[in-house]
């Protein structure tokens, strides 16, 4: 499985906890002062959280930088990124005076699971407090364990070793946690703990920490555990629904429809398809292409939605070209700063643009009763719009994207169901934003998601039931009264983590979508 250079950074430097000195009061706030070997001069950027548009700029002279802050309640959590050096990490600072040293080094590692070369930046901080050193020691143990050092061994990891580790690793936090259950790094264990957990994993995790502790991870954790228990169900139990059976269609003539970027659906059950090219396509049950056009656009789209009408609204960026510092080199990269969507005919002529007000990015789109909602994984939210004039009328918060993936559906009831991928959720809401239900956990049965992070795409059956979409290894399921139920004969889709896009049309059939593959289409056969 590949990892990007940016997540991998963020990973190599997990969250730091830095003490902080008693050579200043409290009272007066907190200092970092930083040192950075490998960047004597540039920016460092101070973020509200790793996805801030509009980060506090720092001069790092000669390798050292100052940050101050006021007095705070609680050790508080800093974001920072150096983007010469594509470096991205997150520590935490306390009252006093805190040190952070980090060094940058260029070197060459393989990635889990194959061999490949890629530059990547390593950071090495210097840890003040001794509870993070504690952990992080005893973590670096259990990764030598099952990465070692020896990079054929690195390279030779299945998807078995990583789960070891990840599972090793997290038994160390919890052994933490149970030796230093009022610690606050124990609350910042446990929150990570607690992801993609259900909510009596949530209670578990929680009852291991000080009843007496109050701050706000844990508050987190309660609130969480509280949302969680009001929505959380038995699949088995709340849907009433029969399960549908399939089987892949074998005559089904999909194979040439590669690159499909997202899809809809019209009235007469023919298929809409965006490539990656731009093109919009039309092809039938039978999987014969019947039309296909390229609308002129300021960009490439990047998803698609039908309305009743068979209208097309295709939403793409409005980029702008801006000068960016990589590695000590000046670039021209294209930068988006708004996004737009044109509704067109089944011939390709244009029927109206709008822009999307507050969208940055649009991974998915639905159209039902006269409203277009969008996908946005970067705002973590789910836009609804007006669909005639484009005005914004709501937005469904809070979402839990992941490898730059959000995609849902909404059935006639106005349910807007949703893939919730980094929460290895599903979970549905009306158009208010009301949280009407949620299901699933991280794990490998086939009531559970697993991976990286999953589901990627979901749907709502005619007759209640859902259908759910895995990535790494694929694996798509029905969620019925009779529990979960994995369809048969689909070969792997794509590689690693990559969106798999899905529709259903009337009569319950799926049809997916694999870059090299092509379309493949399930026939529900009950």
């Amino acid at each position: 499985m590949k990892l990007k250079m940016k997540t991998l950074a963020a990973l190599l430097s997990i969250l730091m906890m830095l003490s902080a000195c008693n050579s200043q009061k409290k009272e007066a706030g907190f200092t970092l002062n930083g040192t950075i070997h490998g960047y004597e001069n540039g920016t460092l950027l101070l973020k509200k959280d790793f996805n801030d548009p509009n980060p506090v700029k720092y001069e790092v002279k000669d390798g050292k930088f100052t940050i101050t802050g006021d007095l705070l309640d609680e050790p508080k959590d800093l974001f920072m990124e150096i983007k010469e050096k594509d470096v991205r990490f997150g520590l935490y600072v306390e009252n006093g005076v805190n040190t952070l040293e980090v060094k940058l080094t260029s070197k060459t590692h393989p990635m889990m699971g194959e061999m490949f070369s890629m530059e990547v930046i390593k950071m090495e901080a210097s840890i003040v407090n001794e509870h993070e050193k504690e952990i992080r020691e005893k973590d670096q143990q259990v990764r030598d364990q099952y990465y070692g050092k020896n990079m054929e061994k690195m390279a030779s990891l299945t998807d078995e070793d990583i789960n070891a580790y990840k599972e090793a690793s997290a038994n160390v936090n919890r052994e933490f946690i149970k030796a230093h259950p009022d610690a606050y790094y124990s609350a910042y264990l446990a929150l990570r703990l607690a992801h993609g957990e259900d909510s009596e994993g949530v209670r578990e995790v929680l009852a291991m920490l000080d009843p007496k502790m109050d701050n706000s991870l844990v508050r987190a954790l309660k609130t969480k555990l509280k949302d969680m228990e009001l929505t959380d169900v038995d699949p088995s139990e709340i849907i009433k629904a029969k399960n549908v059976s399939y089987k892949v269609e074998k005559a089904f003539a999909g194979s040439n429809h590669t690159n499909i970027v997202y899809m809809g659906m019209f009235s007469n059950d023919n298929v809409c398809t965006l490539t990656k090219d731009g093109s919009i396509q039309i092809v039938d049950a039978k999987g014969k292409e019947i039309s296909k056009f390229k609308p002129s656009l300021a960009s490439l789209p990047t998803s698609i939605a039908v309305d009743q009408d068979d209208q097309i609204y295709v939403m793409y960026p409005l980029t702008k070209k801006v000068s960016r510092k990589f590695r000590g080199r000046t670039m021209e990269i294209d930068e988006t700063y708004a996004f737009e969507c044109s509704v067109f005919d089944t011939k390709g002529e244009l029927k109206s643009t709008f822009e999307l007000e507050g969208i940055v990015t649009a991974t998915g789109a639905r159209v039902a009763e006269g409203k277009l909602l969008v996908a946005d994984w970067q705002s973590r939210i789910i836009g609804v719009f007006n669909a005639k004039t484009g005005a914004k009328e709501a937005a469904l918060e809070d979402m839990r994207p992941c490898c730059a993936i959000l995609d849902f559906s909404i059935n006639a009831k106005n349910e807007v169901l949703v893939a919730n991928l980094g929460a290895f959720r599903v979970q549905a809401y009306d158009l208010s934003g009301k949280n009407l239900l949620a299901f699933g956990k991280r794990g490998k049965s086939v009531n559970d998601f697993h991976g990286c992070c999953n589901p990627v795409s979901v749907a709502y059956l005619d007759n209640g039931a859902i259908v759910t979409v895995e990535k790494d290894p694929t694996r798509v399921k029905i969620f019925s009264s009779e529990g979960a139920k994995q369809i048969e004969g689909i070969e792997e889709l794509v590689k690693g983590c990559s969106y798999i896009p899905m529709i259903v049309d009337s009569k319950d059939n799926l049809y997916l979508a694999s870059p090299e593959k092509g379309m493949i289409k399930c026939v529900s056969v009950s």
